[in-house]
Parts: C-alpha cells; sequence; structure tokens
C-alpha cells in the first residue's frame, strides 16, 4: 500500500533514497507518471471531501454496528470490509456514511492485511474509496500512518493524509543505508 503525506517534499526524497538503494525499484520509478497520478487522485479526494460534507448533512439516524463487505476474492472470500458503529445509506448515490469506522481489507485466506480507523467518514462503494474527516490511523503490516482527513483508495492501494501525518514503521529498510 502506497502512503503518501502532505509533506512531499521529503516523500519524494525518501523515494530518491529507495531508488538509490534498489536499481529495480529505480528503473521502474517515472516520477512524471507518479506526479500524474497523484494529481488525480487529489482530485478525487476532493470530490469525496464535498460528498462527506454534504452527506454529513443528510444523516438522520443512522444505523448501529454495521459490517459490509465492499470488495470479493474470485473464491467469494472477502477482501474488503466497512465497520462502522453508526452508519447511513443513501438510496440515491454509492456513499455510506459512518463514525467509528474500520475498514479492513483481507489476503484471500482471510488474515487482516490493513486496517483504516477513522473517527467519521464516508465510502464511495463504486470506486471502492473514501474521505476520513477528523482523525485516521492506518495500519499495514508493521507500519502505522496517523493523521487527519484522509482519503484512500482500496483499488489503488494508496493512501493520502493532508494534515498532522505521523509516520511509524519497522519494515522500512533502505538496502544497508543509513540515514
Amino acid at each position: 500500500m502506497r502512503i503518501i503525506s502532505s509533506m512531499t517534499m521529503p516523500l519524494l526524497c525518501a523515494t530518491a533514497l529507495a531508488a538509490a538503494a534498489s536499481p529495480a525499484f529505480a528503473a521502474e520509478f517515472e516520477p512524471a507518471l507518479w506526479l500524474e497520478k497523484r494529481a488525480a487522485l487529489t482530485d478525487e479526494a476532493m470530490r469525496l471531501k464535498a460528498a462527506y460534507e454534504e452527506c454529513q448533512a443528510k444523516v438522520k439516524e443512522p444505523a448501529q454496528d454495521i459490517t459490509i463487505p465492499i470488495e470479493n476474492y474470485p473464491n467469494g472470500s472477502v477482501k474488503a470490509s466497512v465497520y462502522a458503529a453508526k452508519a447511513q445509506f443513501f438510496a440515491t448515490s454509492p456513499y455510506v456514511w459512518g463514525e467509528g469506522v474500520k475498514i479492513r481489507q483481507y489476503t484471500e485466506d482471510g488474515v487482516c492485511a490493513a486496517e483504516i480507523d477513522a473517527e467519521s467518514c464516508i465510502v464511495d462503494r463504486k470506486s471502492r474509496s473514501g474521505w476520513a474527516d477528523g482523525a485516521a490511523k492506518v495500519t499495514y503490516s508493521k507500519t502505522f500512518v496517523e493523521g487527519a482527513d484522509v482519503y484512500f483508495s482500496l483499488a489503488e492501494e494508496y493512501v493520502m493524509i493532508l494534515s498532522h501525518t505521523t509516520i511509524t514503521s519497522a519494515d522500512i529498510k533502505f538496502g544497508g543505508l543509513k540515514l
């Protein structure tokens, strides 16, 4: 899962260090394509932020303790699911609004591979992406990313944190480079 914070320059520096440490990564990485894709995903994040605000205003009587699968593997097992302590579905849109939200992505054998915890968010069931308003935490293996105002895309395996970013990781290795 790619994790992007609002700290673009440090992230580009970290990407350059990874490229220096790994010739295979350097050969595959194309900065212009990455920046173009990031711009498209940023536009998607702003679309979902606006949709969150619209949905928030429409919440009337949310359901309690709801879990819904949002993607399955070909064998039928759940690939991704959303749990919400409170949730509101909207008949005229693909959005699900929730509070106390946990979005989980699973391996084919049912092991939780990644998790997003959010105070409040919407999920677009069609695009399998969402906007978390307020505090959120992303867990992927031994990497933890916390922040506020978070866009995520399960389809792209992409997370963008727009403010108050903290990244903790035990998995990052730079091929023997000392920073």
